[in-house]
């Protein structure tokens, strides 16, 4: 835009007694002009005074189509082609590394393109790792305790409340134990060891495409352990537009609850592709998103500047101190949830009500997404932990295997809507304070509208794959 403003005052310059008169490059001589250099104007007053006015119009005509001074826009662009030689040239690094494991760690890391496939590759053996782990550790707490309590089938209201109480609590070791805390506590060690800034590094781009700075990648990747303080962290690092962007989409970011969730579904019934699918969708929705929220928020915010900090041996006591500020308020805040929602459908399937409330939700449940019945009470109190609706889809079928009564497309059905579906009552709670209660209720109408819609057009996919190759 500089060089068409400029472009009058430039043709008048270019007269052959002008090179001749100060012997500098034409482009040199343009700018000086421009920029009002003392040492020209006076030379140019003093030997072309002729054409001073008409120089000089050329130049206010010229400054009034920019928003500011021609001398700070070639300021500006100055030190904006300054800094792009600067950031083709060098990087950052620490000198006399060159050949050290950290030094090739970074090349990788930090490559542009091979820092998308090693940040997969690490997000990849998390995964494994997790699933790996969680199989072995759910045989040893959560499914030794139900083969012990498997004979007890209690037929008072009493008994029917111990026994929902006695789930629950169960249901807290299953989801917590095998599942949630080896994922935090992995996700913990990445971001002390200095790989997760690494990552959000070589994710800027992408972030820039959906309209906001790397700098939110890191609570976007905490999103991974527990969105409300991915939210919390949004909130001290970015402002105004960035804030309330970042926050409605890193509710699209499966926590560990959900992650739990997928993992101890679809990790056992549908495979490590089906777990793969899932997470992949996400972030194709949150692509998807970006830009069109940027969209309804217009106003940009300024760049920020990613520290990354050197490679670390984490520390165990500082990993686990850290896990458990992230997890510890399952005993304040999702225990008694999960035991009052597992009391709370017990006695409601004790006294017929359950059957009510899983009439209100036929719409949803049986004619938009293929589901049983029965799963409408699960996806009503889901709204209050993601952990409470796995538990109550075991209470709901009254089974722990849920394939006798979910196939592979009912159950990747579910599993893409509680996805998407609100977060929970936690998540929502710190909106509020966050970006305000307008913005907190239109996440809960676009979570709801996205997990209907994602979840409905998987649906009449996967039963057209069925239909026509299986």
């Amino acid at each position: 835009h500089i060089r068409e403003s400029i472009q009058p005052l430039s043709q008048a310059l270019s007269h052959p007694e002008l090179y001749a008169a100060f012997c500098v490059p034409h482009p040199f001589l343009v700018t000086q002009m421009a920029v009002a250099d003392s040492y020209f104007m006076q030379e140019m007053q003093q030997h072309f005074p002729e054409r001073m006015p008409e120089l000089m119009r050329l130049r206010i005509q010229a400054e009034a189509d920019l928003p500011r001074s021609l001398e700070e826009e070639l300021h500006a662009d100055r030190h904006h082609r300054a800094a792009i030689l600067f950031e083709t040239v060098t990087r950052a690094g620490v000198p006399g590394e060159k050949g050290g494991w950290r030094y090739w760690l970074d090349e990788l890391f930090l490559h542009p393109q091979w820092g998308l496939v090693g940040s997969l590759a690490v997000f990849a053996c998390v995964l494994f790792m997790v699933f790996e782990v969680s199989t072995w550790l759910d045989a040893m707490s959560a499914g030794w305790l139900l083969e012990s309590l498997a004979d007890w089938q209690p037929q008072t209201t009493g008994g029917v409340i111990g026994r929902a109480v006695v789930d629950g609590l169960v249901g807290l070791v299953g989801i917590v134990v095998p599942y949630m805390l080896p994922l935090v506590l992995l996700l913990v060690a990445l971001e002390e060891a200095g790989i997760m800034h690494r990552i959000a590094f070589v994710v800027d781009r992408g972030f820039h495409h959906i309209g906001l700075h790397g700098g939110v990648a890191v609570p976007f990747l905490l999103g991974l352990g527990c969105n409300v303080p991915a939210i919390s962290s949004v909130a001290h690092i970015s402002s105004g537009r960035e804030r309330v962007v970042a926050s409605l989409l890193i509710t699209f970011v499966p926590c560990s609850a959900r992650s739990a969730v997928i993992l101890a579904l679809a990790g056992k019934y549908l495979g490590g592709f089906g777990v793969f699918g899932i997470f992949a969708l996400t972030i194709v929705v949150i692509a998807i998103l970006g830009p069109l929220l940027t969209q309804r928020y217009p106003d940009r915010g300024p760049g920020q500047v990613q520290e990354i900090p050197p490679y670390a041996l984490p520390s165990l006591s500082s990993m686990l101190y850290s896990t458990w500020t992230r997890t510890s308020d399952i005993l304040t805040i999702v225990t008694p949830l999960l035991v009052g929602g597992s009391v709370v459908l017990a006695l409601l399937s004790h006294v017929g009500a359950d059957d009510a409330i899983n009439s209100l939700f036929i719409p949803v449940t049986s004619w938009w997404l293929g589901l049983p019945i029965v799963l409408g009470v699960p996806i009503l109190f889901g709204v209050l932990r993601k952990e409470l609706s796995l538990l109550m889809i075991y209470q709901a079928l009254g089974t722990f295997e849920v394939d006798q009564y979910l196939d592979w497309v009912q159950l990747t059905t579910f599993l893409i809507f509680l996805t998407f579906y609100i977060p929970c009552v936690s998540t929502f709670a710190v909106m509020l304070k966050t970006i305000g209660r307008k913005e907190a209720f239109f996440s809960v109408f676009l979570s709801v509208g996205i997990a209907l819609l994602v979840s409905g057009i998987v649906r009449l996919l996967l039963e057209g794959v069925r239909y026509f190759y299986i």
